[in-house]
């Protein structure tokens, strides 16, 4: 099978990277394409695995003593850069915030709610239970919050970036979040995405305040996932191969699993451990080394 590695290191542990990586043996072995400062490319060929779970744990074996290390591996074939579909988590994905977190700073009991955010992102709870709990909390509150929390929003490096790029490339872009919907829409509109999926907040009769409860579908883990299945079959996708998933939590995981390209980005460790692919970098458009992209690649692209 022909494999792509792409590391993300300093020159000297790189060729500590090269060592590891013929250990385990391949027919051919390519030296190290530089895509930009600190990130590397390593083709090769090998016939040493029956499949690509039995290269997976190798290569994970191998590279464990350098860990903390950014180390990704794909089948180098023609789904690696083209893919056509990309869906992203929202909160500390494409923005910095939890925004049910932020609206409750504003209600005064950010404590309580975010104790419960962070027991739902671990997977300690289950995630309509836990947005419940925490919805409930915000009963009473002005829907005014929501305007405050969208001023406050902050992108993560790199989101702008990486959506422009892949829209020029003929991507359609979606954010499926575990959030709520007026934000999740302000997210859409910035970054030119296609579709926004969240949850709804019910509000007081005359309009004013949180109700403390949602209406509708709750977008949970299953429903991220299903979502993306409706998304890829409205845009006529057939292989998972064209897809990519990009999430922090747990209720992402299911999601993840539903693409090619499933990346945990900056995640917490269960979704670390369970992920196919893992990226721990400050900037999202690290995601188009995974696709082969060079730096300038990436600069011509967004000057285009």
């Amino acid at each position: 099978m022909d494999v792509v590695i792409i590391v993300w290191c300093d020159a000297s542990t790189l060729s500590k990277c090269e060592g590891v990586i013929k250990n385990l043996g391949w027919e051919r072995l390519d030296s190290a394409r530089t895509l930009a400062d600190g990130v590397y490319e390593i083709k090769g060929q090998t016939m040493h695995y029956s499949d690509t779970q039995a290269l997976g744990a190798a290569l994970n074996t191998a590279f464990e003593p350098l860990q903390p290390l950014d180390v990704n591996w794909q089948l180098d074939n023609v789904f690696r850069s083209h893919k056509r579909l990309a869906v992203f988590d929202m909160d500390s994905t494409l923005i910095q915030q939890e925004v049910i977190d932020e609206i409750a700073r504003d209600a005064g009991i950010v404590d309580k709610v975010a104790a419960i955010t962070e027991s739902a992102m671990n997977g300690e709870i289950d995630f309509k239970e836990s947005l419940k709990r925490r919805v409930a909390l915000l009963e009473g509150t002005s829907v005014a919050v929501l305007e405050r929390v969208r001023e406050r929003i902050t992108f993560t490096p790199g989101a702008r970036e990486l959506c422009k790029a892949l829209k020029k490339l003929g991507y359609k872009l979606a954010v499926i979040s575990g959030g709520f919907l007026p934000l999740a829409n302000y997210v859409k509109y910035e970054l030119g995405l296609d579709y926004a999926f969240a949850n709804q907040l019910q509000v007081s009769a005359d309009g004013t305040t949180l109700a403390g409860t949602t209406f509708g579908p709750v977008v949970d883990g299953v429903r991220k996932s299903e979502l993306l299945e409706v998304i890829a079959q409205t845009e006529g996708i057939t292989h998972r191969d064209q897809i990519i998933a990009v999430g922090d939590g747990a209720n992402d995981l299911l999601m993840l699993s539903k693409a090619g390209l499933g990346i945990a980005f900056n995640a917490k460790p269960r979704v670390q451990a369970q992920a196919e692919y893992r990226l721990n970098q400050d900037s999202l458009h690290n995601i188009l080394y995974l696709l082969g992209f060079t730096s300038q690649d990436i600069q011509k692209l967004l000057s285009a």
